[in-house]
């Protein structure tokens, strides 16, 4: 990956119901300038609505590198305004982005699991509870 210029981020993200298949991997690409923090790159994803709502208002996503096994970076929630950070989100971007995967990054959705205890979980290095409540 060029350090000194733009470069194309290739962002996936989970489907959140079956009619919402017919779109996946539901591919976004940025154009990111090799400065972009991991917080700018989280910044352009909520301004652009990347995420799917769901109705009630309460998705939970991760956000991963390359995929949904990938190192969880941070959580969004459809109810808070920011995501939470899992690692310095001021780091440049492409520090996380392996330049040979696709996608470069990846958004788990986790369905209405609380987000607080799903970050926590992460952050503990705990496991995940089960998105379909099974």
């Amino acid at each position: 990956m060029n350090e000194e210029h733009p470069f194309s981020l290739v962002v996936w993200r989970d489907s959140v119901c079956a009619g919402d298949d017919c779109d996946a991997p539901h591919e976004s690409v940025l154009s990111v300038d090799a400065n972009d923090s991991l917080r700018r790159v989280a910044d352009r994803l909520l301004a652009g609505r990347y995420l799917a709502s769901i109705s009630g208002g309460n998705a939970t996503w991760i956000l991963r590198t390359e995929s949904a096994s990938g190192r969880p970076l941070a959580v969004f929630a459809q109810q808070w305004t920011q995501p939470r950070f899992l690692i310095d989100p001021d780091l440049l971007a492409r520090s996380y982005i392996d330049p040979k995967a696709k996608p470069h990054l990846y958004l788990d959705y986790l369905c209405q699991i609380d987000p607080d205890i799903v970050f926590d979980c992460l952050l503990h290095k705990k496991p995940l509870p089960d998105k379909y409540g099974r």
